[in-house]
């Protein structure tokens, strides 16, 4: 089976929450910048109320600020580090492998993103780093002696659409705003949004929630399934913002498993059927053609006047043609080959007629 040949699906996620119970700052960055989590939270929210600032700069700005205030030195390996010691909901260590088996046995490849306001650096230094395409997060630019001096990249809300279309259109060069935004028709798109599964928590993965719904994917909302907390998503399912509503338990055999399979399931038979619309679309196409060039042969040989051995090699010339043309339709399976066939020879029979 050549991968590279069959159907994508994106299946992308949000990171806190989401794959993780916390906020991935909780488990050891800000424990390291000596700092209570939630006064950090606190601190980081008023920052962005005082300033009319952004909520995630607010807290990128504020562990730079923290660090240098308690001397303490951070780089880039070190949130690597950190990202070691994130905890996962229970089966998320090994549902990229399952969903990627399924996947392929359905007729399709499954491809993973993260679409996160947390921190690249952390993520990309946990254990699931190594299944994502793609890892869209906050991060950070580091200075000359490696230290963050400077949000390279910011991802909130509203932001966590253009990933999506980047996705989408295969536009993964971040520098390069254009080609995002340039017109590219639905059907040369390496993923069409139908075959989109978006997994969140809450309302700040509405936008990209509606997009993927909106565009014929499925959008799906998790909840803490030991906590049996489900107000933040519950909503969203009451407000039409997405499909079902899931325990981010990630578990083989569980309900979120068997809906995304399921899902996935649908989503090959889509392309299956899309497949064959295309082909029997192209099929059709060719009969025209053929016919119109029948009706061209004839119009042609009836103006000229030709006959005898003239006439003989303009008819095989015709026919060597139709059978050319017919033999794609045949082994193009658009429609069965006896089928394929009897019109062909039907072709064949109306040029032969310009004999008599």
């Amino acid at each position: 089976m050549n991968k590279k040949q069959l159907p994508v699906i994106a299946i992308c996620y949000d990171f806190d929450k989401t794959l993780s119970p916390e906020d991935m700052q909780s488990f050891s960055l800000i424990p390291k910048l000596n700092c209570d989590t939630a006064e950090f939270w606190r601190q980081s929210n008023e920052l962005a109320k005082n300033e009319g600032m952004d909520k995630i700069l607010a807290y990128m700005r504020l562990i730079i600020q923290k660090a240098n205030a308690n001397g303490i030195r951070l780089q880039e390996s070190d949130f690597k580090d950190m990202g070691k010691t994130i905890k996962l909901f229970s089966g998320v260590e090994t549902w990229f492998d399952r969903i990627n088996d399924y996947a392929l046995s359905a007729g399709v490849q499954a491809e993973h993103y993260i679409i996160s306001a947390g921190l690249k650096e952390i993520i990309e230094g946990t254990s699931i780093a190594k299944y994502f395409t793609g890892i869209y997060a906050s991060s950070f630019y580091y200075g000359v002696y490696g230290e963050p001096v400077w949000p390279k990249q910011v991802v909130n809300y509203t932001t966590k659409t253009q990933y999506l279309f980047r996705i989408n259109k295969n536009c993964l060069d971040l520098s390069n705003e254009d080609s995002v935004n340039e017109f590219q028709p639905e059907n040369d798109r390496r993923i069409p949004l139908r075959n989109f599964i978006y997994i969140g928590d809450s309302e700040t993965d509405i936008p990209a929630m509606k997009i993927i719904k909106n565009g014929g994917g499925v959008s799906i909302g998790v909840y803490n399934a030991e906590t049996g907390n489900l107000d933040r998503v519950r909503k969203l399912l009451k407000q039409n913002r997405i499909n079902y509503l899931m325990p981010a338990d990630y578990s083989e055999g569980g309900i979120l498993e068997g809906a995304v399979k399921d899902i996935i399931k649908k989503m090959a038979a889509n392309e299956a059927l899309e497949k064959l619309h295309k082909s029997q679309d192209s099929y059709v196409n060719e009969m025209d053609n053929l016919e119109e060039y029948v009706d061209y042969t004839k119009k042609f040989i009836a103006e000229n006047n030709f006959a005898g051995s003239e006439l003989e090699e303009k008819i095989n010339s015709a026919r060597l043609k139709i059978e050319a043309e017919g033999e794609k339709i045949i082994k193009g399976g658009a429609i069965p080959p006896e089928v394929a066939e009897r019109y062909i020879q039907s072709l064949k029979a109306e040029i032969t007629s310009l004999k008599k």
